[in-house]
């Protein structure tokens, strides 16, 4: 497959990122950086790829075949008709807090957090974190996320474990009950992310919310 970025090429479990312009390649700091979290199920780069010449080009990673997008767990209909039960939900969640945990020990924050960049295998068992990449390393700071998971209390990119908690909120309360905790409708304020903005969940009174 391919990207803005560059093509991924995969060969039995391992995956090889390889960067179409090879100035944009992830820094050698932030590959050592990333590789202190522990936790087997974070997709990060492992071994660097290098061409004739000894240059970087891209990286490997285990590769992932066979999965689900977290996201398609949401609507109730698909759960329905692949017989996901509640206790399965509360397991992927469990596993979920412990992925950002592991990252966090790590010293290392996840920051867009949404519910794009994980994965679920076929029989709902494991989660799996990808892009990581993208993550908020000691010397290498992020700065994309989008909207939906965004902790709007934060100003100025100052990311902190307690966001990444937001969002991991944002994305648990929708695998609990298939509906975003910002969704629904307010009398007043119109919009998820104004709502966001001003704390107004679907758990308040005044909000309404469709029947699931």
């Amino acid at each position: 497959a391919q990207g803005g970025e560059g093509k991924v090429y995969a060969k039995g479990d391992i995956g090889y990122k390889v960067y179409h312009d090879p100035k944009k390649m992830l820094p050698l700091g932030k590959i050592r950086e990333l590789q202190q979290i522990q936790n087997p199920n974070v997709i990060k780069p492992l071994a660097v790829l290098t061409d004739s010449k000894g240059n970087a080009i891209g990286y490997t990673m285990r590769f992932v075949r066979d999965a689900w997008a977290l996201c398609q767990l949401f609507p109730k209909p698909f759960r329905d008709r692949n017989g996901v039960s509640h206790a399965l939900i509360r397991d992927i969640v469990s596993q979920l807090q412990d992925l950002f945990q592991s990252v966090h020990d790590a010293g290392i924050l996840i920051v867009d957090a949404n519910e794009l960049n994980f994965l679920v295998t076929k029989d709902f068992k494991v989660i799996i974190a990808i892009d990581a990449d993208s993550y908020q390393t000691p010397h290498y700071p992020a700065a994309a996320i989008m909207l939906s998971v965004r902790d709007w209390t934060v100003k100025d990119n100052a990311w902190t474990e307690g966001s990444d908690w937001f969002s991991f909120a944002c994305v648990s309360f929708q695998l609990f009950t298939a509906l975003h905790p910002f969704k629904g409708k307010h009398p007043k304020v119109d919009g998820m992310e104004e709502r966001m903005k001003a704390g107004i969940s679907v758990l308040d009174p005044q909000v309404k919310v469709p029947p699931v």
